[in-house]
């Protein structure tokens, strides 16, 4: 799948590209938020690299669960940042996962932070991007996330993947939950 000149390509343990995509890894995360390239794949993640003319530009950390597309890492190496690599890359990744829903969680915004915020900023790309908002949450490590989506959210089966996910990982997964006193409408 090719757009824009950015062409995505599963990547196996073996691949020679593992190396450079596991450095983009390392630059991106926070020690503390990063998950190794290689324990991804050895518990079922699916690894697809991003390309602009044969480079590896970044990569998607995938999960899938019945009609889940799980997306758990999503980075550009940092000196080709916002040259539209990442916008190109996730419409081509939601090209390939027409029929399902494309799901992932973004740090969620303080209400007093400014606009400028990180964790604005990374929303609205998502939202940008042709994802919505669930008004479903999860919190990792003292830290809530918003669960975002590309098409119908069913809650129900999001937190069968959690479970099925925890099953999988050192780490048990929290359920998704709605904060209380909200009102919002199912999805």
């Amino acid at each position: 799948m090719e757009r824009e000149g950015i062409r995505l390509r599963k990547i196996c343990a073996d691949d020679h590209e593992i190396t450079a995509l596991a450095e983009i890894n390392r630059e991106a995360f926070p020690k503390e938020e990063r998950a190794p390239l290689d324990g991804l794949l050895q518990t079922g993640a699916e690894i697809v690299g991003i390309f602009r003319g044969g480079m590896p530009c970044g990569f998607f950390a995938l999960r899938s669960y019945r009609k889940i597309r799980y997306l758990a890492f999503f980075a550009v190496r940092q000196d080709l940042r916002n040259q539209g690599i990442g916008r190109e890359a996730l419409a081509l990744l939601k090209e390939s996962c027409a029929g399902h829903a494309l799901v992932t969680e973004c740090e969620a915004p303080y209400p007093e932070a400014e606009s400028g915020d990180i964790r604005h900023r990374r929303k609205r790309f998502y939202l940008r991007s042709g994802f919505r908002e669930t008004g479903w949450f999860s919190r990792y490590d003292g830290t809530e996330f918003e669960i975002l989506c590309t098409g119908p959210f069913d809650h129900a089966e999001y937190a069968q993947f959690t479970r099925y996910l925890s099953g999988l990982l050192e780490d048990p997964i929290p359920e998704p939950y709605q904060r209380s006193g909200e009102n919002i409408a199912e999805n």
